[in-house]
C-alpha cells in the first residue's frame, strides 16, 4: 500500500510539472528534479526499493530513446570532412578537460564529466527553434557522436574504478571491444539478411499492427540487451542505447513507433527518473552550505569554457559566424541526463563524495536554466552584420 501511495504522489508531480514549466519557462527536466527535491524534503513520500528500481528503468528507457535518435546509416551521409571536424572537436575537448583536471588536481571522474554529452536538451531546443538552424543541426550531429563517446567513457570509467589498473580492467575492456565487434557483425548480418528477405522486417514489425507487435519487439530488445551487457560485466546503459540504435537502423519506416515509445517514456518513465534524482538532493544541506552552490557554478563555467574553446578551434570556419559558434557551444553544454548519470555512477563507485555529487546535480539544474535563457538572448539580440 505504501508503494502505491508513493507512486500516486509521483504521478501527481508528473502531471503538475508541464504546467510549472510553461509558467516559469524552466526546462521540464529541471522542474521535475526541483519538484522531487521539494516533495522529498517536505516528507511527502519516502524512498522504497520499488521506487528506486522503477527510476533505474526510467533512466535506461531514456537511454533507449536516445539510441533511437541514432541511425547508423546516417553516418555515411555526414561525410569525411564533417567527421574530421568532429574528431578535432572531441580531441580538443578531452585534451583540454584532462589538462584542466590534472592542473587543478581534481578527481579523475571529472575527465569523464566535463566533456559529457546528451541529446535530451538538444531535442528540446529543436522543438523550439527548428532543425534548420545551422548551429542546432550541427549540435544534433555532434551530440549523436558525443553520446556514443560518453557511453564508451562511462563504461571505461566504471571498469577502471571497479577493478583498478589490474588484469580485470583489461579483461573488461577486451570484453567491451569484443562485444562492440559482435554488434558490428550483427548489424552487417542484419543488413544482408533484410536485403535477401525484405518481408522479414514486415513479419517482425508489420505496417498493420493491431497487436502492437512493434512495441513488444522493442521491449524485448530493450530488456534482453540490458541483461546481456550486465552478464558481460558492462554498463547497463550500453545495452539500452544499442537496443534503440537497432530499432532506428533496421526499422526506420515505423515512424509511429518512435512517437509511441516517446509518449510512453516522456509521459511516465523519464519524468519519474528525474523526480527520483531530485529526491537524492539534500536541500537542507545545500541551503546551509553555499560552497556547494559555488562548486556547481564552477562546473558550469568549466563545461561552457571547454566547449567554447573546442567549438572555436573545430568549427570557426564551418560557421563563419561567432554568433552561431556561441549558440552551438551553449546548446552542447546542457548534458542534463548524462551529467546526472555520471554523477550517480561516480557516487556509486566512490569516485566522488556526497558533496561533489550534489554539486554536479546543481550544475545540471543551473545549466538547464541559465543556458536556455542565454540561448534565447543570444539568438534574439545578437545581430549578425551583413
Amino acid at each position: 500500500m505504501e508503494n502505491l501511495v508513493t507512486f500516486a504522489i509521483i504521478t501527481i508531480l508528473i502531471v503538475f510539472a508541464p504546467f510549472v514549466s510553461k509558467i516559469t519557462r524552466i526546462p521540464i527536466v529541471v522542474v521535475e528534479m526541483i519538484l522531487g527535491a521539494l516533495a522529498y524534503y517536505l516528507g511527502v513520500f519516502k524512498h522504497s526499493e520499488a521506487f528506486d528500481t522503477l527510476a533505474e528503468v526510467g533512466f535506461l528507457f531514456l537511454m533507449f530513446l536516445c539510441g533511437m535518435e541514432v541511425d547508423l546509416r546516417g553516418f555515411k551521409r555526414l561525410g569525411k570532412r564533417f567527421l574530421k571536424r568532429a574528431g578535432v572537436y572531441f580531441l580538443v575537448l578531452y585534451v583540454v578537460a584532462t589538462s584542466a583536471v590534472l592542473l587543478l588536481k581534481l578527481p579523475p571522474i571529472y575527465i569523464a564529466a566535463f566533456p559529457v554529452m546528451s541529446l535530451g536538451m538538444i531535442m528540446a531546443l529543436i522543438k523550439d527553434y527548428g532543425k534548420n538552424m545551422p548551429w542546432l543541426d550541427l549540435a544534433l550531429k555532434v551530440g549523436i557522436i558525443g553520446e556514443l563517446v560518453s557511453i564508451a567513457v562511462l563504461v571505461i570509467i566504471n571498469g577502471a574504478y571497479s577493478y583498478g589498473l589490474t588484469i580485470d580492467l583489461y579483461r573488461t575492456l577486451a570484453v567491451l571491444l569484443l562485444f562492440i565487434l559482435v554488434i558490428v557483425g550483427v548489424f552487417q548480418m542484419g543488413k544482408i539478411l533484410f536485403w535477401w528477405f525484405p518481408n522479414l522486417k514486415l513479419f517482425i514489425m508489420p505496417y498493420d499492427d493491431a497487436n502492437n507487435q512493434d512495441i513488444r519487439f522493442s521491449m524485448m530488445l530493450f530488456f534482453v540487451l540490458i541483461v546481456i551487457v550486465i552478464w558481460l560485466g558492462l554498463e547497463s546503459v550500453l545495452g539500452a542505447f544499442l537496443a534503440g540504435m537497432i530499432v532506428a537502423t533496421f526499422f526506420p519506416y515505423k515512424h509511429e513507433l518512435i512517437d509511441k515509445l516517446n509518449d510512453i517514456g516522456f509521459g511516465f518513465f523519464v519524468p519519474l527518473f528525474f523526480i527520483h534524482v531530485g529526491t537524492t538532493l539534500d536541500l537542507a544541506l545545500i541551503i546551509h552550505t553555499p560552497a556547494l552552490m559555488l562548486h556547481g557554478i564552477f562546473i558550469v563555467i568549466a563545461m561552457i569554457s571547454l566547449r567554447l574553446v573546442s567549438a572555436t578551434i573545430a568549427f570557426r570556419t564551418y560557421f563563419k559566424s561567432t554568433k552561431n559558434t556561441v549558440l552551438f557551444a551553449l546548446s552542447d553544454s546542457m548534458p542534463l541526463t548524462f551529467l546526472v548519470a555520471t554523477a550517480a555512477l561516480g557516487l556509486q563507485l566512490k569516485a566522488m563524495d556526497q558533496s561533489t555529487y550534489y554539486s554536479f546535480l546543481l550544475a545540471a539544474i543551473f545549466e538547464g536554466i541559465i543556458f536556455t535563457i542565454l540561448i534565447k538572448v543570444v539568438y534574439n539580440l545578437w545581430k549578425i552584420k551583413k
